[in-house]
């Protein structure tokens, strides 16, 4: 694994953490379980070398974040 490899990991594993987080404590929202899993499958297609896992994670934290921001759904 490369370092920028290593970097990313941390990153996607720390932001998968910080929605888990937001999802048991504050409000139990579907949003936050569904950021917390697909920065979980980034985090595994990277570990893994795994291009489809990360596709399909980067797939649903797209479609979160445009959820939350964009769209403004009461999801979150």
């Amino acid at each position: 694994m490369k370092r920028d490899s290593k970097v990313f990991l941390a990153v996607a594993v720390i932001l998968s953490i910080i929605n888990l987080i937001d999802f048991i404590f504050y409000g139990q929202k579907i949003g936050y379980l569904a950021l917390a899993i697909g920065f979980s499958l980034m985090a595994f297609g990277t570990y893994r070398d795994n291009n489809i896992a990360s596709l399909f994670g980067a797939v649903i934290v797209i479609c979160g974040f445009t959820a939350k921001w964009f769209l403004d759904y009461d999801l979150f």
